[in-house]
């Protein structure tokens, strides 16, 4: 990707990392997962970019072995506006914990995030369309739900969505020459703005599938969950059908998400 706003390193430092551990914790959906929350969620402090303030943005943390994120601090001098959203951002990335064996365990993590103002602006630009303008209509707590007064859908309706999908779907190449198909399901969260994150495959019977399954589907807009009156975190899933009757030859006419 020709503009990339975060550089993620997980558990390197010799001096921060737990050298006992088998298996680092990551974020669900891997590194793409936290580039794209942050393009789809970043919010830059107005003052800031007011003064074309650039700042990477290291944020420190635990990831305990249920996979909740605790303790986030700093090890260096930051605005604190910068602060502010780091933390606000961590808390849109879910994790896979640490393991040592097949037992879960406690470790230490760190992510950096790269606040540039250029690059912010294109991001915004990239967004796009915007169901939602009124963010107080936001739920702020970041609790996720799987049930509410209203799920999320697409933005055009479900059945625009399996057009979409199928439409825009390119089959594998390697897996039309091995005569390769089935269904590959995704769940993920469609977050107050309507954009998804931490998609997480729970299906698939190919990589190279399950790959376009989730190029196809992560940049998708979607009508946010509600409860109470506000727009919420909510997770669900969707299969992806790869069907050789329905290859798809040509894409060039295929619709805007």
């Amino acid at each position: 990707m020709k503009y990339i706003l975060i550089i993620i390193q997980l558990c390197l430092f010799k001096l921060f990392a737990q050298t006992d551990i088998e298996i680092q914790a990551k974020p669900i959906g891997g590194n793409n997962n936290v580039e794209h929350i942050f393009q789809t969620q970043v919010i830059y402090p107005n003052s800031l970019l007011e003064k074309n303030s650039n700042q990477d943005v290291a944020i420190y943390f635990n990831v305990l072995k249920d996979g909740k994120v605790t303790n986030p601090e700093f090890k260096n001098d930051y605005p604190i506006e910068f602060k502010n959203e780091a933390i606000r951002l961590l808390k849109y990335i879910l994790f896979e914990p640490a393991s040592i064996g097949n037992i879960k365990v406690d470790s230490k993590s760190f992510l950096v995030f790269k606040f540039n103002t250029s690059t912010y602006k294109k991001y915004c630009k990239k967004r796009g369309f915007q169901i939602h303008k009124d963010a107080p209509l936001f739920d702020s707590s970041f609790v996720i739900y799987e049930r509410a007064d209203s799920s999320p859908e697409y933005y055009k309706g479900q059945d625009a969505l399996n057009s979409y999908i199928l439409s825009n779907l390119e089959y594998p190449d390697l897996a039309i020459r091995q005569n390769i198909q089935g269904t590959v399901i995704l769940s993920f969260i469609v977050e107050p703005n309507g954009l998804l994150s931490n998609i997480k495959v729970e299906k698939e019977f190919n990589h190279l599938c399950t790959n376009e399954a989730i190029k196809v589907l992560i940049d998708t807009k979607w009508i946010a969950g509600k409860k109470d009156g506000k727009f919420i975190r909510y997770k669900t899933k969707y299969p992806i059908i790869f069907n050789l009757n329905n290859i798809n030859k040509d894409n060039a006419t295929s619709e805007q998400r």
